[in-house]
């Protein structure tokens, strides 16, 4: 089977941390769960400011649900979606990786200051096609999953690319197809169909205008006090078990 791998090469400062980097919900909108190894229940509600971790699925039903993955990027999952964070800025390799388990995700890379030497991977996988993606903006689509998007059903599996330069392949050691601004790329059997970007989806990646990231000194705000607040959940444990 040939697989989906959207991959994102940028420039952005790097901070050298000993605790995992997270992703923060930063909007949601409807019904949205969480689900992973670390959390008790099958299905966990996601909320505003909820921390995501290295393992855990974000599923949506009928609501939206948008995440800054570290100082890296946004992500905004549509309805009837679901994605996996396999990585998160990988400690070796500066690499995050996305399962795209199906429906829409829009992908916001976050600009890096002019000059910055260092660069880091965002890639996003799905069981369809292999895309090596070079830019800011773009849509990755596969089929909803628990029900259908009706706003964007016209929308075929792909990559849909509003900034940057996408490199598509039909597997890791194919031979590339570049895929510029305002085009898209779809999956035709086991073919990659490149073709200029459809007015019905460039008007749907509109949506890009009003992301807004979330600054790094209230990331690292955020992130620490999510640590402090594990830590006491850890040494509580403990105490009990002590006990």
């Amino acid at each position: 089977m040939i697989r989906f791998l959207v991959s994102i090469l940028f420039l952005f400062v790097t901070t050298t941390l000993v605790a995992d980097e997270v992703g923060i919900i930063s909007f949601i909108q409807g019904t949205n769960y969480l689900s992973g190894p670390r959390f008790k229940k099958a299905k966990e509600p996601v909320k505003l400011g909820s921390i995501l971790k290295k393992g855990d699925t974000i599923t949506t039903e009928n609501g939206t649900c948008e995440i800054q993955l570290a100082t890296q990027a946004t992500v905004r999952l549509a309805k009837f979606s679901s994605i996996q964070i396999e990585d998160l800025l990988n400690p070796k390799s500066k690499s995050t990786t996305l399962k795209l388990v199906g429906g829409k995700l829009f992908v916001k890379a976050h600009k890096p200051a002019a000059g910055v030497p260092s660069q880091n991977q965002l890639s996003v996988v799905n069981p369809s096609f292999v895309a090596g993606v070079r830019g800011t903006e773009f849509l990755a689509a596969a089929p909803d999953v628990g029900g259908t998007d009706d706003d964007l059903s016209a929308v075929e599996t792909g990559v849909y690319v509003n900034e940057g330069t996408v490199a598509v392949s039909p597997d890791k050691k194919g031979k590339q197809t570049l895929v510029n601004e305002n085009e898209e790329v779809l999956v035709s059997g086991k073919e990659l169909k490149k073709q200029i970007l459809d007015e019905f989806v460039k008007d749907k990646m509109r949506i890009f205008e009003e992301f807004k990231a979330i600054k790094e000194e209230n990331y690292q705000r955020i992130k620490e006090q999510y640590e402090k607040n594990d830590q006491l959940m850890n040494e509580y444990k403990g105490q009990g078990k002590v006990d």
